[in-house]
């Protein structure tokens, strides 16, 4: 023994950690030839079974949190691109609506053209006064399309809106009915009196009118045709208002357009005027005809 500690030292420490750890692995190898290694292990699994449960235990809460954080990506994804589907059919509705309602439009100028024997053109509207102080709006027809200045411009249902007063090659303006520079020759319809109406700065058209014509609110005024550039009988306004008594030589009638001249989109352009009918003057003939 005393020569083996001797040698030892001699060897030093390196070499005394060698052979600790050679010893080791010896005994660990001589365990596990007698069975008792496995025992070994079994306690420690058992030992550090409740130290793994609490890692996993606690880990949990963080793996369901990612779990969470990745499906909220994937339902964000998802929300965003219906969104995205619900805007792009929102948008495709409102296009078809606004075709159909585009359709109503030109169906119902296609109608009037149809019930006149008058050549006509239909226009789209493109352009409005906003300022208040003329009421005019533009169209896509002018020259080369045979516009001239003076051409009664009509809207659905074959009411008057105006008349062509500028005319370019391609475009041309309307100066409505309620434009102050407005002046278009009506009829009462139940008197057959006839008269001015021009238009003023509220969107009305005003006229005197003999007291004995007997004017009432709801009646109508149309076109005379006798001063050759309108045709006869196009409705023009509807009675709002009426002033004056009976010492008064005339009444002060405020008419009301019957064309919704603030939604026009597409109008009707008369080519041509056909000749008036002189009669239209005698309320007898009106009465004869209606009987």
């Amino acid at each position: 023994m005393p020569i083996i500690g001797a040698l030892v030292r001699l060897l030093g420490a390196r070499i005394r950690w060698v052979l600790v750890i050679t010893l080791m692995v010896g005994g660990l190898a001589v365990l596990g030839l007698v069975g008792w290694a496995a025992t070994i292990e079994d306690q420690a699994a058992s030992a550090l079974n409740p130290v793994q449960r609490t890692f996993r235990q606690a880990g949990e809460p963080i793996a369901n949190l990612l779990s969470d954080l990745d499906d909220f990506g994937r339902l964000n994804s998802e929300n965003r691109a219906l969104r995205s589907r619900i805007e792009q059919l929102e948008a495709d509705n409102s296009r078809l609506r606004e075709q159909q309602i585009q359709v109503r439009a030109r169906q119902a100028l296609l109608e009037v053209q149809a019930e006149t024997d008058a050549v006509t053109i239909t226009a789209n509207v493109t352009t409005r006064d906003l300022t208040g102080l003329r009421t005019v709006i533009g169209i896509d027809r002018g020259s080369n399309d045979g516009i001239r200045v003076g051409l009664p411009v009509l809207a659905a249902g074959g009411t008057l809106i105006g008349q062509i007063y500028d005319v370019r090659p391609h475009t041309s303006f309307i100066r409505l009915i309620t434009d102050p520079d407005s002046a278009v020759r009506v009829l009462h319809q139940q008197s057959r009196s006839e008269v001015v109406a021009t238009g003023d700065t509220l969107g009305h058209l005003e006229i005197r009118i003999p007291w004995e014509s007997e004017v009432e609110l709801g009646h109508i005024f149309v076109t005379s045709g006798l001063d050759g550039q309108l045709p006869q009988g196009l409705p023009v306004g509807r009675v709002s208002a009426a002033e004056g008594t009976v010492q008064d030589a005339f009444r002060y009638v405020v008419l009301d357009p019957i064309a919704p001249l603030e939604q026009l989109e597409q109008v009707l352009v008369q080519l041509t005027i056909p000749p008036p009918d002189l009669s239209i003057l005698s309320p007898e003939s009106t009465d004869a005809d209606g009987g």
